[in-house]
């Protein structure tokens, strides 16, 4: 009795050859050829807000859980020595949920912070530089440390700003290249003498 499914050991599984591939995405290849945004205009459009948070903070919450986990792991091995076996694996995932959401949910926040800060600071200036992340770093250091005192909370003010000049040099050294951070360095302290 013939089934369905005899002849599939006959159907050739291989891609077409690279002269045919734009037939099967049904497109022509001189419109392959250019740019590499689907639309002309998107070249000059950027990440909304909203984009921007939702990558920033969710890259840095998992980047803390994943810091916290180790913390708590850390912690396990130096505490926990001699027990049964169900209660190792129990401290053991006790200290690392412990840690990991603490740290997660602290760095979460923080970024919250710096991006709404950074992204203020760059309405009110209606300018895009390397600026607007510095000030939204020491808007947030200080936010950070501002219950305990001022004095306090002008040193993490400092280390904020230090912080925001770290993430803008990383982030556009890795959009951007690795001359970024000289070139972006270079203009913005030309730019300081110029005033």
């Amino acid at each position: 009795m013939g089934d369905d499914y005899d002849n599939l050991g006959s159907i050739s599984l291989k891609p077409p050859p690279q002269l045919y591939q734009h037939l099967a995405l049904n497109v022509q290849p001189e419109q392959l050829e250019g740019s590499q945004f689907v639309f002309a205009g998107d070249e000059k459009k950027k990440r909304t807000l909203s984009e921007i948070m939702f990558f920033k903070i969710g890259s840095t919450y998992c980047s803390g859980l994943t810091m916290g986990g180790i913390w708590g792991a850390w912690e396990h091995r130096k505490t926990f020595e001699g027990s049964s076996r169900l209660l190792k694996r129990n401290h053991f995932l006790n200290c690392v949920t412990k840690r990991g959401t603490f740290v997660g949910n602290s760095l979460a926040v923080l970024a919250l912070c710096y991006t709404a800060s950074s992204a203020l600071v760059c309405m009110g200036r209606e300018k895009e530089d390397i600026w607007n992340d510095v000030l939204g770093g020491g808007i947030t250091g200080g936010f950070y440390k501002s219950t305990r005192g001022v004095r306090t909370a002008a040193t993490f003010t400092g280390v904020g700003m230090i912080a925001g000049l770290a993430v803008n040099l990383i982030n556009g050294t890795l959009d951007h290249g690795k001359h970024y951070a000289a070139d972006t360095i270079s203009d913005t302290v030309r730019d300081l003498w110029e005033r």
